[in-house]
């Protein structure tokens, strides 16, 4: 399986910093998610978008084929990518992700195209795992311009599994509020 780490928003929110450059003790959140990712992907992706924000070794920096689409650009991307049958997300806003959290999801994905977890009734699309068989559906999406997540995932056999014992590892930092809360705890 490999592993994606989707990096490249805007972060409107946090006042221009990059999301994944903030940092929780003397790393990145994505230089974090990197080194949870590569004691057990085959290889690591980090989808930026447009921009590089950060050089990081040990992993292959993508950008997006469809460009401004969000999210789905850089899922789309890291299938295309992805040299695995199955590729693991996260966006680099949720630095308290872990391994445990994708070995379970991986105990239910049997047939599936995708398993998004579910905590506290969200579904958190970008902590999930697709196969490369969901990548029609993302490219026919951003062909007709609808970069909404739930949309394609309406059109892909998912599922959506209750982790409700890892929700504290969904939490992600989106404000200079919450990063400044996030810090405290």
């Amino acid at each position: 399986m490999d592993a994606l780490i989707l990096a490249g928003g805007k972060s409107s929110r946090m006042g221009g910093k990059h999301k994944g450059s903030l940092l929780i003790g003397e790393e990145s959140f994505t230089q974090h998610l990197l080194n949870e990712f590569q004691a057990h992907a085959d290889q690591v992706l980090v989808s930026y978008g447009e921009i590089v924000r950060q050089k990081l070794s040990g992993c292959q920096i993508i950008q997006d084929e469809y460009k401004d689409c969000g999210p789905m650009g850089g899922l789309h991307a890291g299938l295309k990518s992805c040299r695995s049958d199955t590729l693991m997300t996260a966006a680099c806003d949720m630095p308290l992700l872990k391994w445990e959290l994708y070995e379970y999801l991986l105990t239910q994905l049997t047939d599936h195209d995708a398993v998004i977890p579910v905590a506290d009734g969200r579904c958190q699309p970008l902590a999930a795992i697709y196969r490369k068989t969901a990548l029609p559906v993302l490219e026919r999406c951003l062909r007709n311009g609808d970069f909404r997540m739930m949309k394609a995932l309406e059109q892909i056999n998912v599922c959506y599994a209750d982790v409700s014992q890892f929700a504290f590892m969904l939490k992600n930092i989106n404000t200079e509020e919450e990063y400044r809360s996030f810090l405290q705890e």
